[in-house]
Parts: C-alpha cells; sequence; structure tokens
C-alpha cells in the first residue's frame, strides 16, 4: 500500500540554496549590467525562481496536508517570510523617499495606485496602466503572481490530496494558460498590454515545479525513466512551432506560445538533478559557498537591487563621470558594480538583522 503523502518526512535539498543564487545572480546581471549583451536572457533567472518556489512549497504542501490547523500554519509561514521585507521596501519607496527633497523620481503612479501594491495585485494593474518611465517597483509583479498562486494551490491540495489528480489538476492549469496566451495574441485587444500579461500567464514554473514535487513524492523514479521522452516531446514541439510559425511568417510570439514551458521544463529538469545528486558537477557548482550564500540572500536582493540601481545609477554616473572622468562607457560600469556590491551588502545586512527575525517564528508553525 503507498504511504499517504502527509506522513513521508520532508527533506533539506542543499544544492537548491545554490540553485535559487544562481537564479538571482542572472536577474541582477541583467538589471545591472543591462548593456552587455550576453545578460539579456537574465530573465530566465524569474523563471528558475518559480520552478524553485512551485517545488519546495509544493513539497512543504504535501509533507503538512494532513496535519492540524494545515492552512492556517502555511499561511502564516508565508505571511513571516515575505511579508515583513515587502512591507518595509513598500514604505520606503512610498512613504519616506519622497520626503528626501533630493529624490528627483515622481511617485505619483505608486502612490495614486499603492492599494494594488498592498494587496499584490499589481500585476493586474500593469497590464491595464503601465508605470511609465518610472519603475521602481515593476519587479515586483512576480512576487504577486507567487502570492496569488499559493492563495489558491493550498486550498486544492487540501480538497483533492491524491497525488494523481492533483498532477491533472495543474497540468489543467497549464493548458488555460497556454490557451490564454494564444488567444489574447489573437484578439491583440487595444490598450491592453500583451506583454504585461504574458508576465501574468507566466505561472509555467510554478506549476512545473509543483509538478516535480508531486512526482518525487508519487512515484520517485518516474521522470529518471522518461528523461528522454521528455525531453524529445519538447524538441518535437519546437520543431513542430518552427513550421507552423513559418507559414504564419514568423510572426507567431515564440516565448508566449512554446518558449516558456520549454524553458521552465528545462529548468525543471535542473532542478530535479540538483535534488538527487546523480552528476557531481551539478553538486559542485550548487553546493559551493558562494552560491548557497546568494542564495540565502536571495530574497533581500531581489527586492533591494532594482530600486537601489534606479535610484543610484543616476548619481553614481555623474560621480564617475565628473570626479573621477571616466568615460560614459566605463562610468556606467563603475556605477553597475558599486551599486550591485551595495545591494549585495545591504541584502546581507537585511537577512542578519531584520529577516531571521521572523523567520525564527516559523518553526512555531510547522
Amino acid at each position: 500500500m503507498t504511504e499517504p503523502i502527509f506522513l513521508q518526512k520532508p527533506k533539506y535539498f542543499p544544492a537548491l540554496d545554490g540553485v535559487r543564487g544562481f537564479a538571482i545572480l542572472l536577474v541582477v546581471l541583467l538589471h545591472n549590467f543591462s548593456f552587455v549583451d550576453y545578460f539579456q536572457f537574465g530573465w530566465l533567472g524569474v523563471d528558475l525562481f518559480f520552478v524553485l518556489s512551485g517545488f519546495l512549497i509544493t513539497e512543504s504542501l504535501l509533507v503538512t496536508v494532513g496535519k492540524p490547523r494545515f492552512l492556517r500554519h502555511f499561511y502564516i509561514r508565508r505571511i513571516l517570510r515575505i511579508l515583513p521585507l515587502y512591507i518595509l521596501l513598500l514604505i520606503c519607496c512610498l512613504f519616506i523617499l519622497p520626503q528626501i527633497k533630493s529624490f528627483v523620481f515622481d511617485m505619483a503612479y505608486y502612490t495614486e495606485h499603492q492599494i494594488w501594491f498592498w494587496t499584490f495585485l499589481q500585476n493586474w494593474l500593469f497590464i491595464f496602466y503601465q508605470p511609465g518611465s518610472n519603475e521602481i517597483l515593476i519587479h515586483t509583479w512576480s512576487l504577486a503572481i507567487e502570492e496569488q498562486f499559493y492563495l489558491i494551490w493550498p486550498l486544492l491540495i487540501l480538497l483533492i490530496r491524491k497525488p494523481k489528480a492533483l498532477l491533472a489538476t495543474i497540468m489543467i492549469v497549464l493548458f488555460l494558460i497556454w490557451s490564454a496566451r494564444i488567444l489574447v495574441w489573437i484578439l491583440q485587444v487595444e490598450n491592453f498590454s500583451i506583454a504585461s500579461f504574458y508576465s501574468f500567464t507566466r505561472i509555467d514554473g510554478l506549476c512545473i515545479g509543483s509538478m516535480i514535487a508531486i512526482l518525487l513524492k508519487n512515484s520517485p523514479s518516474w521522470i529518471t525513466k522518461n528523461l528522454w521522452i521528455i525531453l524529445l516531446s519538447f524538441a518535437i514541439s519546437n520543431f513542430a512551432f518552427y513550421f507552423i510559425s513559418a507559414a504564419y511568417g514568423f510572426s507567431l510570439p515564440y516565448f508566449a506560445f512554446i518558449g516558456y514551458p520549454t524553458l521552465t521544463m528545462l529548468f525543471a529538469l535542473l532542478v530535479y538533478e540538483a535534488i538527487i545528486e546523480r552528476y557531481r558537477i551539478i553538486k559542485l557548482i550548487f553546493t559551493n559557498k558562494i552560491m548557497k550564500f546568494f542564495g540565502r540572500i536571495s530574497y533581500g536582493l531581489y527586492m533591494f537591487h532594482w530600486p537601489m540601481y534606479v535610484i543610484g545609477v543616476p548619481f553614481f554616473l555623474k560621480l564617475f563621470k565628473t570626479s573621477f572622468l571616466l568615460e560614459n562607457k566605463l562610468a556606467l560600469i563603475a556605477s553597475s558594480l558599486t551599486i550591485t556590491i551595495m545591494s549585495i551588502v545591504v541584502s546581507a545586512f537585511s537577512l542578519r538583522y531584520f529577516e531571521r527575525i521572523f523567520l525564527r517564528l516559523k518553526k512555531h508553525f510547522i
């Protein structure tokens, strides 16, 4: 008889700290060093975060679903992890910074629509009303998507419980969001930000990460046995898309149609290999101290790096040009490096002296 999923013990996967560190480094390289062509695909770090989050949260939910106060404890743990730092960021950006006389950024968009940010609904706001040139809080769209997903997903796990039914449910969700992206592209609604909507429907990673957790609980060897079939199916899908797109003059959006699920599946396989530690090279890369350090500070670094860059880059560009007489490209590199180092220091300080105050409380809600 198969052991009920909630009686199995949760596990700690050391390499996933390093994978999280790799994800945040991709995002930081994209945002802070966008002038380097090689870093343009750093946005993939968000999808890797989604896969990790989907796996880890679902793995935790499957372990605790049969315990008393299951939902209450889950939501309290999420609140303790996410809200304190997020609230601190909003207070700084919406209330403190605008009071500083030397602060030159117009925060009217954010203050007028702040209810969307306090309620984690800003991704919907961005679909219909873009923030314009001031994108100081634009990066929080991914956090909003995660919180919305985890408002519903634990309820489904509690109601369904059976692994096969959960797997079927998450596959249906994947199909629906894929269909939604195609439908939105076909309709081409006026004054509708298709790019933002694609961002909202980009929960492929959360779904596929959740699928990995379910499969590992119910049938641990299934992925290994069917790995080549999985890879072959996605390769065939991409080839098929190429010929279909050619018939339409290559006008079909690759990532919306097939790119997001393909890339997140590859990330899911990376997470899977990091978990089972079959290849030594993966273990060496993702369990080294540097990658694990970035993994530990990843949440703070994600929250702080972009606002600090938006605010700091004009100041440091002027400083390096006028005081150090650097040409524009060198001044930009120096500014980006300075802000990145500052962001790392602030994030490490935040983890040690702020976030851990709340993280220690999580042990009371297991």
